[in-house]
């Protein structure tokens, strides 16, 4: 077996170790060894949590600017489609009333699941509806 080759402050923190805990000099460095590993066992985790939790956040993102559309184009084309034989809003109005419809569809489905409504830009909160 190799020997190790330690500095004098590692060898001055190791020589400490065996005092305070009664340890031999190969029982320190085992010892000390095993809580090294750990902790970057440890730091390993917490850096593969962190990259999960950032790529969930990123994800629930992108589907919470993505799916109030995709359901609103879906139930208004289904929904005009039935009961005008074709749709007589202009391409802006009908993004605005899909994101609106949609972003209230979606907000039912994440309230439905107990999960808290994002913080979203005054631009896509929903515009107000003009009495029928």
């Amino acid at each position: 077996m190799n020997p190790i080759a330690l500095s004098t402050e590692a060898d001055e923190i190791v020589r400490a170790h065996c005092e305070r805990t009664g340890l031999t000099l190969d029982a320190a460095l085992d010892e000390l060894i095993h809580r090294g590993a750990a902790q970057l066992s440890l730091r390993d985790l917490r850096d593969t949590t962190e990259h999960i939790r950032a790529t969930v956040d990123d994800t629930y993102q992108a589907l919470d600017t993505l799916a109030p559309y995709a359901i609103a184009a879906l139930s208004l084309m289904a929904h005009w489609a039935t009961h005008s034989g074709s749709t007589k809003l202009g391409e802006v109005e009908y993004a605005e009333a899909a994101r609106d419809t949609g972003r209230a569809t979606w907000d039912g489905h994440l309230a439905s699941r107990g999960l808290a409504l994002p913080m979203r830009p005054a631009a896509e909160q929903p515009a107000p509806r003009p009495p029928e």
